[in-house]
């Protein structure tokens, strides 16, 4: 089934400004997001920006890369946009990646994209947790999976019930979804857990999540991140 990538790449994130250019061996972490994503069965592979240099650096190896408002308050904003401008049709299928999951390979890509390909609403994967400790991470977000309702946490505690996992930084949905969204006012959970997600959740959308196939790797928040993605991986130098 056709369908295409798009990575919103923010430069200036609060955690972590300029995060997407970082090195990661002789590429930028925005690079190495892109490449994997090419590997996928995506009819395309588009970077929404709306920073000059982020811009600059991404034609070096793409043309598929477009300025979007710097109005947009998250990525899926941002590739609401992007859809907007190419004229995309409300059937078409998008997998939002994020730039800072540069170890999440393509067979994750190719899953999501079939199992939404028959989903209203959002999409997503999770993953094993791997360490208790993420349960405190606020860094890390966790996936609360209870019967069919589906939460999203920073912090979970033992009053959460339900089985917990490892949320993955990667969403499918239609255009006309993306619309939609572009409409909602943010939502109180969007807000306090800066959770692009929640604007679904509290609109009453659908939400699917789905086991990753392959280990997503490190996400990379912080700058502790980076140097552990660094320490931990023969393939960067």
């Amino acid at each position: 089934m056709k369908f295409y990538v798009v990575i919103p790449a923010r430069y200036n994130s609060s955690r972590f400004p300029g995060k997407v250019l970082a090195d990661i061996g002789s590429k930028t972490m925005l690079e190495h997001a892109f490449e994997n994503a090419m590997k996928s069965k995506a009819s395309g592979v588009f970077i929404a920006t709306d920073n000059d240099k982020v811009f600059q650096v991404a034609q070096k190896f793409t043309k598929n890369v477009f300025m979007t408002s710097d109005s947009n308050i998250n990525g899926t904003e941002r590739i609401a946009e992007l859809a907007k401008i190419l004229e995309w049709p409300d059937e078409t299928l998008v997998i939002n990646l994020q730039a800072d999951m540069p170890q999440l390979q393509y067979d994750n890509i190719d899953l999501l994209a079939d199992k939404a390909r028959d989903n209203l609403g959002l999409s997503t994967l999770y993953y094993d947790l791997q360490s208790s400790d993420l349960k405190k991470d606020r860094n890390a977000v966790k996936i609360c999976i209870n019967n069919s309702k589906i939460s999203f946490y920073r912090e979970v505690d033992k009053a959460v019930k339900g089985d917990i996992f490892r949320h993955i930084g990667i969403y499918a949905y239609y255009v006309r979804d993306l619309k939609a969204y572009k409409h909602l006012g943010q939502s109180s959970n969007e807000k306090n857990l800066s959770l692009e997600q929640y604007r679904f959740v509290d609109n009453g959308y659908k939400i699917s999540a789905y086991l990753a196939t392959s280990d997503p790797g490190v996400s990379i928040d912080s700058l502790d991140n980076l140097n552990q993605l660094k320490g931990i991986n023969h393939w960067i130098i």
